[in-house]
């Protein structure tokens, strides 16, 4: 690659990696506050546990890596520096934010398949200390793999297990999770129905308590479907680059092929800035704790 062209490079990317590190950590930021204080104590429910380690990645993500890769590039595009390229540590980093958000997306559809299809062993088995548990291992397990790249394996058998392991299993698991979640809660929603037609002015408590569960149940099940859509978005860009580079030869020494691989490493960190916005605005409950906590009434 020409230096002059791989400082023009290295300029374009560093100034939206630096952008993307301040609009992913605020409101990621906000976000881990926000459910810490937890104003309004409807935080304590195990659903809240994924809110909270989705916040924690992608506040890590900007700060360290997003942050990191903005000040590479811009020491290649005015010093002797170079693009991170795998194997290097801020790319490993970058790896386990990105594989951690992957499984932690993974998990939580399944998480929302078993509340919604079995409420009751779910109430009695899962509790928050367990999907601590659960994460941490996830995060662990990402920081795991993302290191391998030190023990010098091949980068074409390391990228194959990554692409199946974090793009292939996620993505089928979570269709299948969700089918399951939209025909329960749809055989849900016409019970409710037949029940609110047949009694309407005889509603018990135990019944209004049933049919608010089901509507929280798929507002968090709808929140975390659009959480994994803009995850999946974001990475095609990159994974179609790795599927250039190991199938077209000719592809690597253009110019046009590294302009498509920088932009998306870019564009791969979006999802962890959309990630606090759809949450807020998705999860009434969170929105009015930042109120309360960042704009608090006299």
């Amino acid at each position: 690659m020409e230096r002059e062209f791989e400082k023009s490079l290295c300029l374009g990317s560093g100034i939206p990696f630096l952008f993307l590190s301040l609009l992913i950590s605020v409101p990621n930021g906000v976000i881990l506050i926000a459910l810490y204080r937890n104003p309004l104590r409807c935080f304590r429910k195990a659903f809240s546990v994924f809110l909270a380690f989705i916040a924690a990645v992608d506040l890590f993500v900007g700060i360290v890596v997003c942050s990191g890769g903005g000040v590479m590039r811009l020491l290649c595009a005015f010093g002797e520096g170079s693009i991170p390229r795998d194997g290097d540590i801020l790319v490993i980093l970058g790896y386990i934010g990105i594989n951690s958000s992957i499984l932690l997306v993974t998990a939580m559809s399944v998480d929302r398949f078993v509340s919604v299809v079995c409420p009751h062993f779910y109430l009695r088995k899962i509790k928050p200390r367990k999907l601590v548990l659960c994460n941490t291992i996830i995060v662990v397990f990402s920081s795991i793999f993302a290191s391998l790249q030190l023990t010098g394996i091949s980068m074409d058998v390391y990228l194959l297990i990554d692409v199946h392991l974090h793009t292939t299993f996620p993505l089928v698991t979570t269709t299948l999770a969700y089918l399951g979640i939209f025909f329960v809660l749809r055989k849900h929603s016409r019970v409710d129905f037949q029940r609110q037609s047949t009694m309407p002015s005889n509603s018990t408590l135990h019944n209004m308590r049933r049919i608010n569960a089901t509507r929280m149940g798929r507002k968090f099940a709808t929140t975390s479907f659009f959480i994994l859509l803009f995850l999946i978005l974001s990475l095609v860009p990159y994974f179609v680059t790795v599927l250039l580079e190991a199938n077209c030869s000719d592809c690597r020494g253009q110019k046009w092929f590294f302009v498509l691989q920088e932009s998306s490493v870019v564009f791969l960190f979006l999802n962890s800035a959309i990630n606090p916005f759809l949450t807020i605005f998705r999860i009434n409950e969170l929105k009015q704790s930042v109120k309360i906590v960042f704009c608090p009434r006299r």
